[in-house]
């Protein structure tokens, strides 16, 4: 028997705040607050552009482990209050963790203050795989099972795939789902060095697109065999596999990329003409564009559904992407609209996709959401639900 899964809880904050209302009022209103940040241990005239979570109140090698765990736990308690779980459903929940830095950002910080030289640094990058995780599970009294994924930016995407297909086979009665990732340099100055950041504006798609701007956020959401209210989005099935074309990205011909949405499809038992729109994942990198693009286009032919981008609401929030960029697309459509694509003004001829610029009316609907990642890395989720 298949027990369904339903995200009956989710919190968010990120760039435009920690008030899913107020979120939402700015996405519709095509509103984005973009921080810069100084590469000055490379060149301290080098500025980027970057969504930080809280740019009025800055983090210092004095609050950063503070800072990290107060917006992760509030953002978990947020979930929590919105599913009305009580004390007991709170214990029983397993943990299904997300994020390519894990903790990161607090071991930076603990090695900036040390005495060890760069070796040292850069052959420890976290006090414990599942440090994160085993906090979390100790500040909620949960009990239940913890896992850890970082598998780049599909990290939170495949946490929550594995969550819900355990719900499915009878596993789980519930799960808490997290993604998270927080301003580090190892993240920065490795896109910096692979020359993927954009140095102004994110064009996702756009012929003159020139990279992706980083950003920091926490998503949780709660997912139940039950749903409590008639809004709640149903997951339907998903699909990840690894394209092995290529050792940081994937075959530009988007073969693997129509592979796993093909696959997710058959899992969650729909056609192609039965997606109302797709969150593509919408770097803004040439490579990633074209692959993603391509890989569509192999799906869907001349008929791709409306396509519409988040990062350039919120930025490129690598392995917490999967959670995030999931609550705030939902949560829009329960509010009627598919978020317009900020940036996008200019068709490249060579990808022929033009994802939506205005705010599209939609109704409840099966939609795909699509995360690509280095080391070839693909995931696909479909989810049903809405207004």
């Amino acid at each position: 028997m298949r027990h369904p899964a339903f995200i009956t809880g989710k919190a968010l904050t990120c760039s435009l705040g920690d008030n899913l209302e107020t979120i939402l009022a700015c996405v519709k209103q095509k509103q984005a607050r973009v921080d810069r940040v100084l590469l000055s241990l490379v060149d301290p005239a080098v500025v980027r552009p970057y969504f930080r979570i809280d740019p009025q109140h800055p983090v210092t090698r004095n609050n950063v482990e503070t800072f990290f765990y107060k917006i992760l736990f509030d953002t978990i308690a947020g979930a929590i209050a919105d599913a009305g779980l009580q004390r007991q459903e709170v214990e029983d929940l397993a943990i299904f963790f997300g994020s390519t830095s894990i903790d990161i950002p607090i071991y930076e910080t603990c090695y900036e203050k040390s005495d060890d030289d760069a070796l040292a640094h850069f052959s420890q990058t976290s006090y414990g795989y599942g440090s994160v995780v085993a906090q979390t599970a100790r500040h909620f009294g949960i009990k239940g099972s913890c896992y850890t994924f970082t598998t780049a930016c599909t990290s939170s995407a495949n946490a929550l795939l594995y969550a819900a297909s355990m719900i499915e086979k009878g596993d789980l009665e519930r799960a808490l789902v997290i993604g998270y990732d927080l301003f580090n340099n190892t993240g920065i100055y490795g896109f910096e060095s692979l020359r993927l950041t954009a140095t102004s504006a994110y064009k996702p798609f756009d012929k003159y697109r020139d990279g992706i701007i980083m950003g920091e956020a926490c998503g949780a959401v709660i997912l139940e065999r039950r749903h409590k209210k008639g809004e709640d989005f149903k997951y339907l099935g998903g699909a990840n596999l690894c394209d092995t074309a290529n050792v940081t990205t994937h075959n530009t011909e988007g073969d693997a990329i129509a592979e796993v949405i093909r696959q997710a499809m058959r899992n969650a038992g729909v056609v192609p003409g039965e997606i109302a729109a797709i969150k593509a994942h919408a770097t803004g990198s040439e490579m990633n564009d074209r692959m993603e693009a391509n890989g569509m286009k192999q799906v869907f032919a001349d008929q791709v559904p409306p396509v519409t981008g988040i990062k350039p609401f919120i930025g490129h929030t690598v392995g917490a992407s999967g959670i995030v960029e999931m609550i705030l697309f939902t949560e829009a459509v329960k509010k009627g609209f598919i978020p317009a694509t900020l940036g996008f003004t200019v068709m490249d001829e060579e990808l022929m996709i033009a994802p939506v610029t205005e705010n599209l009316s939609i109704g409840a609907g099966v939609f795909i959401l699509n995360y690509f990642g280095f080391g070839g890395n693909c995931t696909s989720l479909i989810v049903g639900g809405g207004g």
